[in-house]
């Protein structure tokens, strides 16, 4: 059975995992002082590229979770302020979700530090193994993404 340290024979999605885990491992401690999980993180940083707001179901695609857990992943962003949620004018069932100015502070704050880690994690690559990364993983997640909606190309 190989071991960790002989990378020939590991999955290339068990590394990809692996490298998941320990990333977002790191990314718990940066945002530990700005009370924020990785995946609030994100939540937040797709609100903010969305000037008309997102549904609770747009948000839970962009974040990667299921629509049944975005309550309590936005409970408390709503409850601190960062958020807030309306009726939707297109449709009074619809709730949109939408950055607030303390959210946009907090994200501009949590920014240079996210920024860091990922100067600290990615440091000891150079230009073209850091660009040659970037694509592989773009591919890796339109396969995935694709795979995930059942349409196979």
């Amino acid at each position: 059975m190989p071991t960790d340290q002989d990378d020939s024979h590991t999955s290339t999605v068990y590394l990809l995992k692996r490298t998941e885990l320990a990333v977002r491992g790191c990314l718990e401690v940066a945002l530990m002082p700005f009370g924020l999980t990785p995946t609030q993180l994100l939540m937040l940083v797709r609100l903010k590229r969305s000037a008309e707001g997102l549904s609770g179901a747009e948000l839970a695609r962009a974040a990667g979770v299921r629509p049944q857990s975005i309550t309590d992943l936005v409970g408390p962003l709503e409850r601190e302020g960062l958020i807030t949620r309306r009726e939707s004018p297109e449709h009074k069932r619809i709730l949109k979700i939408t950055l607030t100015p303390a959210g946009e502070q907090l994200l501009e704050r949590a920014f240079p530090v996210t920024q860091q880690l990922e100067q600290d994690l990615l440091g000891n690559l150079d230009g073209p193994e850091l660009e040659r990364l970037r694509e592989g993983l773009l591919k890796l997640l339109a396969n995935a993404e694709t795979r995930r909606r059942g349409t196979p190309e």
